[in-house]
């Protein structure tokens, strides 16, 4: 099984959770991925941080190690049916989330993440939470 890495999931393991630590150091790298998406937030978080040289090259440094999986024309395809479909359900999620998940949906990936009551609107979109209930750190 391969997986996409969400931005939440991947700052826990930046602030040392104990469990998602575990967590990674138990998957193989080549076995985890990230979108393009989660890629912008991360480097944007870095940029609106008041550590900003620290926090891009913590981040950079970290994400080197994953491949990066690209917004397609399929992704763009499934975004676009997705949304609609959740707009006239009345349930409707953030544009990039949909993103992400169009992406992991297009590229067969399974999105872990703590936002599983967000994520789990999408129909077929498999989803892991690998972070404990406390993620407070």
């Amino acid at each position: 099984m391969i997986y996409s890495i969400d931005t939440d999931i991947i700052i826990y393991f930046l602030k040392n959770n104990p469990v998602v630590i575990e967590k990674f150091n138990a998957t193989d790298i080549d076995d985890m991925t990230i979108t393009i998406i989660n890629y912008t937030e991360l480097l944007f978080g870095a940029y609106n941080s008041s550590r900003v040289s620290q926090n891009l090259s913590k981040i950079r440094s970290f994400l080197q190690s994953f491949k990066i999986v690209q917004f397609s024309k399929q992704s763009a395809e499934m975004f676009a049916q997705l949304k609609s479909l959740l707009k006239k359900s009345g349930s409707q999620i953030a544009d990039m989330d949909l993103m992400i998940a169009s992406i992991c949906l297009t590229n067969n990936l399974t999105l872990v993440t703590n936002n599983i009551k967000h994520f789990s609107r999408i129909t077929g979109l498999r989803l892991e939470n690998w972070s404990s209930g406390d993620i407070s750190k």
